[in-house]
């Protein structure tokens, strides 16, 4: 029944301007989110508390974890975003793909069955346009972990995850796999450098800070200036 109500919504744009802006206003009502002006937010997009979504932002079929926020004139659709990631304006996700090598042409009619144009050439699918989801029964294609920081006016291609705790910097096309605890940056984006060595990359991810209670957090957050002086005072498995 919410299928066929969503689907009648969604076929007709003035009920789904409607729905949009109820929708808007019932997340304002919660304290823990800050939504700007015009923002749109998809029907099942979920919200893990003090998040901010910056004004003329879409955020559609995605899911954002505690603290973290986006700022303004983004675009995300099936994306899944962890917790404590900062996410600067302009910020787009990018779908949809064609074949450059074997194919001679590029154009969809070749390959697809979806009839952009109106008609095909093909009468099945020879090509695979959009990434799978990463999750069973979840429309997540595209995966940012947990306390990562986007600059501003990044491209993100379908299919990519970026790992925890790594930075990818301002203008940069990120068109594969970004490990956690790296610097990535350039169109496509390319390591820069790593954030620390191999031992504190794995001591980040087995203590997974992200994950302790808020009230943890806060207590030892005067470590976190330093990770040396995090790992002198705090065993990760603690």
């Amino acid at each position: 029944m919410k299928k066929v109500l969503k689907k009648i919504v969604l076929s007709n744009q003035i009920l789904t301007r409607i729905s949009h802006y109820l929708l808007r206003l019932i997340l304002k009502t919660r304290k823990d989110l800050i939504i700007g002006k015009k923002v749109i937010i998809g029907f099942s997009s979920t919200f893990g508390g003090q998040n901010y979504i910056g004004k003329n932002t879409t955020f559609t079929s995605s899911e954002i974890g505690f603290a973290s926020y986006i700022a303004e004139f983004s675009y995300f659709m099936n994306a899944k975003i962890g917790k404590y990631s900062s996410i600067g304006p302009h910020v787009k996700c990018i779908f949809g793909n064609h074949p450059t090598h074997t194919f001679v042409s590029t154009h969809p009619s070749f390959f697809s069955t979806r009839k952009q144009v109106g008609f095909s050439f093909t009468e099945k699918q020879l090509f695979q346009e959009f990434a799978l989801p990463k999750e069973e029964n979840a429309p997540y294609t595209i995966e940012i972990g947990n306390d990562v920081w986007i600059g501003a006016n990044v491209s993100i291609l379908d299919g990519v995850s970026i790992g925890n705790g790594a930075i990818v910097a301002a203008n940069s096309l990120v068109n594969k796999d970004i490990p956690p605890y790296s610097i990535y940056g350039g169109v496509p984006a390319k390591l820069i450098k790593p954030r620390f060595d191999h031992e504190k990359v794995a001591y980040l991810i087995n203590l997974s800070w992200w994950d302790k209670p808020y009230e943890w957090i806060k207590a030892h957050s005067h470590l976190f200036v330093d990770i040396d002086m995090l790992m002198k005072n705090i065993k990760s498995n603690e």
